[in-house]
């Protein structure tokens, strides 16, 4: 079985009768996962049979023209996705969404002008210049679990938060290195920092995932683990699941169950409810069951379990969220 991950900048149209196709099509084919479709193009996550991949590909490139997206392709045991995912959007990862004072005017796909690609292979070489300024495009909580020696963590809860810390933090007059998971957000913050005078803008051809594919870990300036958009949650150097728990809840990694013991032992204490010892918890998660205004949360959180009990996945269904929009 193999997972295959993948995006392509390009302009469609006729959105609703394309996802109407392309259930339809990966469906038949057995295949699971996410696609996320809009009027810049496709990103896609998918699992199944190795032919079954390949004949999506030449799906993609005769009804959608998407003839040359940038994949990664993993062998995986069991499927990381319980069901299929084909969804409309604004964007195919979440950038441009027009806020108050940003200034920010999306361009066409075509319009797209992102950094200069590097290759795995020649990353380190790039990465290891004392004058350029190594960047972390991801999310905090993804940055906590892993990066590269030396990246910095622009600290994000939100890709759209990225553009006000690049604007205060970075130096327009050095070259910036940016890298994230498959290489999609890089592409718009890469082409972004370039419309905002920034000369010298290189990304991670690939992404990290290529990068471990590619790189002998005794070489490699990774350190830690990779979060994934699926229900591996975070992986190692040899793209290998480290059996990291997620929160319930909010579905961000937890930590370790350490974090949550004196949050989760305080919540039970105050309201007496079965919680499996909230390690199923995030600390922030937990604290907000002791706040009645967040009782909602708790009958999301037994809901989740009473279905777990039942079913056979052991996480909660995937939020409506595509491969590394969070």
């Amino acid at each position: 079985m193999e997972l295959l991950s993948g995006y392509q900048f390009r302009t469609l149209d006729g959105l609703p009768l394309k996802r109407a196709r392309a259930q339809t099509w990966a469906e038949q084919a057995g295949l699971k996962g996410t696609v996320l479709l809009a009027e810049e193009g496709v990103n896609f996550s998918l699992c199944g049979a190795s032919e079954s991949l390949n004949q999506w590909l030449i799906w993609l490139r005769n009804f959608l023209g998407c003839d040359d997206p940038i994949i990664n392709r993993q062998q995986v045991e069991q499927p990381p996705f319980s069901r299929l995912k084909v969804r409309i959007r604004p964007e195919i990862v979440t950038f441009d969404r027009p806020s108050a004072g940003s200034g920010t005017v999306p361009g066409t796909p075509e319009s797209l002008q992102p950094g200069v690609s590097v290759a795995p292979e020649e990353w380190n070489a790039l990465i290891e210049r004392s004058d350029v300024q190594l960047v972390d495009t991801r999310n905090q909580y993804e940055y906590q679990l892993g990066s590269f020696e030396g990246a910095q963590d622009p600290r994000t809860k939100n890709f759209t938060d990225f553009r006000q810390w690049a604007t205060s933090s970075l130096d327009r007059n050095k070259p910036v290195a940016m890298f994230c998971t498959g290489g999609i957000r890089c592409e718009k913050a890469s082409d972004w920092l370039k419309r905002e005078g920034f000369e010298q803008v290189y990304q991670l051809k690939g992404g990290i995932l290529s990068y471990l594919e590619t790189v002998d870990e005794a070489d490699s300036k990774w350190r830690g683990e990779c979060f994934v958009f699926d229900d591996r949650v975070a992986l190692d150097h040899q793209l290998q699941p480290t059996h990291r728990d997620i929160c319930l809840v909010c579905r961000m990694p937890i930590e370790s169950a350490d974090e949550t013991e004196s949050a989760a032992a305080e919540w039970q204490t105050k309201d007496a409810r079965e919680t499996k010892d909230g390690r199923d918890l995030c600390q922030s998660c937990a604290l907000d069951m002791q706040r009645a205004e967040k009782s909602g949360l708790r009958e999301k959180v037994r809901q989740i379990r009473l279905a777990q009990s039942r079913a056979a996945s052991r996480l909660p269904a995937q939020a409506d969220r595509g491969p590394g929009e969070y």
